[in-house]
């Protein structure tokens, strides 16, 4: 804690974010290679790294003070890039109805390190970003094995056959 300033986060609190922060992304790929994705896999390890990467880059060339005055690497949040990486992941992959609960956790960890002074809010909305770019950019999203379309004048069905 640094002086003149009283902090609303519990040590708890905090030490639930840093194990949500790598927990949310060890489990995403876990669930893949469960599942026997291993095209998800590899597409969230490269959108994992380069969020990562990026990340580091922006602290280091940004030179952001953190709001505790420790260093100059305040943004973006590494903890809310790890944690969002794995939410807007599954949100390209799946849908949003499979990642919103995975948004809300990221949110949490976001709230986390506002709360223990590690932040800014636009610390982790420029965590958010980053993830959200590198997913788009590098994860295909999964097709459903049937798709409805419905135009003015026409209803298609189509189904999708693998042939691999």
């Amino acid at each position: 804690m640094w002086p003149g300033r009283v902090l609303a986060g519990t040590d708890g609190e905090r030490q639930a974010g840093d194990v949500l922060s790598v927990a949310m992304p060890v489990a995403t790929l876990g669930v893949e290679l469960w599942r026997g994705e291993w095209t998800g896999a590899r597409q969230f390890g490269e959108s994992f790294l380069v969020t990562v990467a990026a990340t580091e880059v922006l602290k280091r060339t940004t030179h952001v003070e953190r709001p505790d005055h420790t260093n100059d690497q305040s943004f973006p949040s590494g903890h809310a890039a790890r944690a969002f990486a794995a939410a807007t992941y599954v949100h390209r992959r799946y849908g949003f109805e499979d990642a919103w609960p995975l948004y809300v956790m990221a949110t949490y960890v976001g709230h986390t390190r506002v709360q223990s002074g590690r932040h800014r809010w636009a610390d982790v909305a420029g965590a958010a970003g980053v993830s959200a770019l590198s997913s788009w950019w590098l994860v295909d999203p999964k097709q459903s094995a049937t798709q409805v379309t419905f135009s003015r004048n026409a209803i298609t069905v189509a189904w999708n056959i693998p042939l691999q």
